[in-house]
């Protein structure tokens, strides 16, 4: 997501490179899921973690937008990454709640949307963690 410098978060292109973000991210998700079924290549580790980075930017550029520039993110996204772990146990249930709960929120969700926008990166770095060893 290129975020426009000291736009509203409600700016036509902030809206849509957000919903971009939440496309892609999806695409991504969805992919460890279905790849080899559909007799496809899953992600790598190298993009599931590519991803995950790019995740936690949108997240980071939300929470800056959102005047909430200081927030510490990364161990946010990773405690409701915990959170909701305990009641899934499964990084990809995880990733899929955490991308609708954002997309739901949207830009207007501010801090909360950022949030779940870095537990979705936490989980993919938990999947590319776990790549080689998944059996969808």
């Amino acid at each position: 997501m290129t975020a426009v410098p000291r736009s509203p978060l409600d700016h036509p292109a902030n809206r849509q490179s957000f919903e971009t973000c939440i496309a892609l991210t999806l695409q991504v998700v969805a992919a460890v899921e279905f790849a080899s079924t559909l007799g496809e290549e899953r992600p790598t580790r190298e993009l599931l973690l590519s991803f995950a980075e790019q995740v936690e930017r949108n997240a980071r550029d939300i929470a800056v937008m959102a005047g909430h520039g200081g927030t510490d993110l990364r161990a946010l996204g990773e405690d409701w990454y915990g959170k909701l772990a305990a009641t899934r146990d499964d990084p990809l249930a995880v990733a899929y709640h955490a991308l609708h709960s954002a997309a739901y929120l949207g830009l207007e969700g501010g801090a909360t949307t950022a949030t779940v926008l870095a537990a979705v990166g936490y989980a993919l770095r938990v999947l590319a963690r776990r790549e080689g060893r998944l059996s969808h």
